[in-house]
């Protein structure tokens, strides 16, 4: 079986196989998940496969394609649908909802794996004011959340990252990382209710006791914590979640940090250390440069229109036309207005050495409207600004290369410096910048393409791979990929002939001997 997909960018259309080896076999399968479900949630006909075409692979489009769809209401059906897929041998890749945009879209890792699409398990369980946290279906979106928060009034933030789209639990169990408070999204979970491989049905933490009061409050149950084995992994679909939120502030300071100079970046990373290490700033400091700061304002021809990387000057006239730095820190303080007035005045004081350097900061109390975009995002306010990047070259796409470094200066320069080069190298610009932690951050850069052009394609195909094996060779790991590259980056991590990776593959032979859940993923059973 085949379908015809119309490309809006390449104005073709183009043949989309059916990879299932056996029609029969996937036949019977759905007919028993429509039984489940409702014959409207689960199809495998050409339109329906066509939903799920990741849109952004660096390549070709079709390279991750889905054998159909089953979308279940709730964790029974989940189970009934786990259950249905042993029988037949069908692979299932559960989707929560959004898209997973730059890190492989909403497809399966191998090809003519049914979507098991969580869209319809979209409760808002619980939300607790006094102990702030909510609980939540892996169909709830950050918007979803956010509006639920507004309409019930309560003075809760949450921590969302670029795309308000995507799922609270989704981006969690991908170690998705936010601008709030709370911004490590996984580390801000707190017990979860997984269907295990063999349908299966397990409550973490504290949840592994019946009617437990505590199970979104304390991450440890009794004995061996498990809840990490059911991040970036295929062991087991996620229904329920628990998520810390953030009691509104008496008081919020967005605070940026300009520095003029591309050498700059050392300057910066030592002076904001400090003050992740103590806490006095508690969301990550997101360290930018300007091409990814233009980006989200301009696109590439209002500053440059010739062949290869914008050069250095016209960066510096960018920067200041946009009123940027080469180097930009933004950041956010929450609390009483003396104690973050201090800290303000403290962190200043610890930067104003910098040549150049200027500050710039809003301020914020309860019931006052928030406008600029960084500052909604630090205040749990999603939306799809960001997302304005992809149109840097033209009508295009995008996928982030993310390895981790430790927070020191020599590691972030030298990080920063072995990534421009390569893609300098290969003909586009740097769009980059850090997400500081205390003690390590993630180094993300955004590579944007043109998708009508088979040559810019091919080329940010093998500059990703390149990318990867170049920071394996120097210690530094992605913390989390595209689809097309799962394999080789979970080969890099390489101590011991791949003893993680070894371990991995033999957990899941032993709960998934079918491997019906996602294989493929994170480079297991692929």
């Amino acid at each position: 079986m085949s379908f015809q997909c119309s490309s809006r960018h390449n104005k073709k259309r183009i043949n989309v196989p059916n990879h299932n080896q056996n029609s029969k076999v996937l036949a019977s399968a759905f007919n028993e998940f429509k039984q489940v479900v409702g014959n409207e949630w689960a199809s495998n006909t050409e339109e329906s496969r066509k939903q799920y075409i990741d849109d952004y692979n660096p390549g070709d489009p079709l390279e991750f394609v889905s054998g159909g769809y089953v979308a279940p209401a709730s964790t029974s059906e989940v189970q009934e649908v786990v259950k249905i897929a042993n029988a037949y041998k069908v692979p299932i890749w559960p989707l929560s909802t959004g898209k997973n945009l730059a890190y492989g879209g909403a497809a399966p890792r191998e090809q003519g794996g049914i979507m098991l699409d969580l869209k319809r398990m979209n409760k808002i369980i619980e939300v607790d004011e006094d102990l702030a946290y909510a609980v939540v279906e892996p169909g709830v979106s950050f918007f979803d959340m956010y509006n639920y928060l507004q309409k019930n009034n309560h003075k809760l933030w949450m921590s969302v990252p670029g795309p308000g789209w995507g799922s609270l639990i989704g981006n969690g169990l991908e170690r998705g990382v936010g601008y709030g408070y709370y911004s490590d999204h996984f580390g801000s979970s707190c017990g979860m209710e997984v269907v295990l491989p063999d349908g299966d049905l397990l409550r973490t933490g504290m949840g592994a006791m019946k009617n437990n009061s505590s199970w979104h409050l304390f991450n440890y149950g009794f004995g061996a914590s498990v809840d990490s084995l059911f991040t970036q992994s295929n062991y087991g679909i996620v229904t329920r979640m628990g998520r810390n939120l953030l009691p509104e502030p008496e008081f919020y300071m967005s605070c940026e940090i300009l520095c003029k100079n591309d050498s700059d970046l050392e300057s910066i990373v030592d002076v904001v250390r400090p003050f992740k290490l103590d806490e006095t700033i508690r969301n990550p400091v997101v360290i930018s440069n300007a091409e990814i700061i233009a980006s989200f304002m301009s696109v590439r021809k209002q500053w440059y229109q010739g062949e290869g990387p914008i050069p250095e000057n016209t960066l510096d006239e960018m920067a200041r036309k946009l009123n940027l730095g080469r180097w930009n820190a933004s950041f956010a303080l929450y609390g009483d207005e003396a104690n973050v007035q201090n800290a303000w005045k403290r962190i200043q004081n610890a930067a104003k050495h910098i040549k150049g350097v200027e500050f710039v900061a809003r301020t914020y109390e309860p019931g006052d409207k928030i406008i600029h975009p960084r500052d909604q995002s630090q205040a749990g306010i999603p939306s799809l600004n960001e997302f304005s990047l992809v149109n840097w070259r033209g009508a295009g796409g995008h996928i982030d290369f993310s390895p981790v470094g430790p927070m020191r200066a020599k590691d972030a320069r030298k990080m920063n410096n072995m990534v421009r080069r390569r893609i300098h190298e290969y003909g586009f610009d740097h769009l980059g910048g850090f997400y500081c932690d205390a003690r390590a951050f993630r180094c993300v850069n955004t590579l944007v393409f043109q998708k009508d052009s088979p040559a810019e394609m091919a080329k940010i195909r093998k500059l990703f791979g390149v990318l990867v094996d170049d920071f394996a060779r120097e210690g530094y790991g992605e913390y989390r990929t595209h689809l097309a590259y799962m394999d080789q980056v979970a080969k890099t991590y390489d101590f011991n002939n791949n003893a993680m990776l070894r371990f991995q593959k033999q957990l899941k032979s032993a709960i998934d001997p079918q491997g019906v859940i996602a294989p493929g993923k994170s480079g297991v059973w692929s």
